[in-house]
């Protein structure tokens, strides 16, 4: 369940550019939407895991690796029949010989609960890594969607400023180059460009995290969006 409050901001498109024909509003809570992407994140992050994988491992058959011994001995016979018409026959055989370590055995045994606590607890810090970093993420694109927002506040001025200063002959019109000393421009500015570099770190990390690339990442949220359609 997702709530929204009606706070109008301009969409932002694939190059960034503002698109002032589709409004967006702000979210206060995690969605449906963000919980399956979690829980899709979370699976593919488990599998792609190397401390998961070893942990998984460690209850296998490699558990037993040092209690299982195999030895094969390879032999040779051969058979003189003593007959004229008859020669002598060679026959090779191989010998199988299985230890079993019951002391080592026992201790694997006993130490399965444990290997198997462990797995769970590391699957486990592998979710909460994936959740962060989800949540880091889609408080970072909130956060473009407000300055985005706070920009285009800018360039509604401006672009008001314009249209009194083409009625009136009077008033003189800054030169673009001014904007840089317009403390609004540069504060605004400086945040849209911070934004924007944050929501990026935190795709990285997010995708680094899961064990895919950022493009992947994002064509899973674009794949959710479909869905979801």
């Amino acid at each position: 369940m997702i709530t929204l409050v009606g706070i109008s901001l301009p969409a932002l498109s694939e190059n960034k550019e503002l698109n002032n024909d589709e409004p967006q509003i702000l979210q206060t809570e995690i969605s449906d939407r963000d919980l399956k992407i979690i829980e899709q994140l979370v699976a593919i992050a488990q599998r792609q895991s190397s401390q998961v994988q070893e942990a998984k491992a460690a209850m296998g058959w490699s558990a037993f690796t040092d209690v299982l011994s195999v030895e094969f001995s390879p032999s040779q016979t051969k058979t003189n029949y003593n007959l004229p018409d008859v020669t002598s026959e060679n026959q090779r055989s191989f010998a199988i010989a299985m230890t079993i370590d019951p002391i080592k055995l026992l201790n694997i045994i006993q130490q399965l609960p444990i290997r198997k606590t462990r797995w769970h607890e590391v699957k486990q810090q592998k979710r909460v890594a994936v959740v962060q970093y989800y949540l880091a993420y889609l408080q970072a694109r909130q956060a473009t969607k407000i300055a985005a927002y706070q920009m285009q506040q800018l360039a509604l001025a401006g672009a008001k400023t314009e249209r009194i200063a083409s009625v009136n002959s009077q008033v003189t019109l800054p030169d673009r180059v001014s904007l840089m000393a317009n403390t609004d421009y540069v504060a605004a500015a400086t945040v849209m460009l911070n934004t924007n570099a944050r929501a990026r770190l935190a795709l990285e990390e997010l995708a680094a995290c899961v064990g895919l690339s950022s493009q992947a990442t994002i064509k899973l949220f674009e794949a959710s969006n479909l869905n979801n359609e």
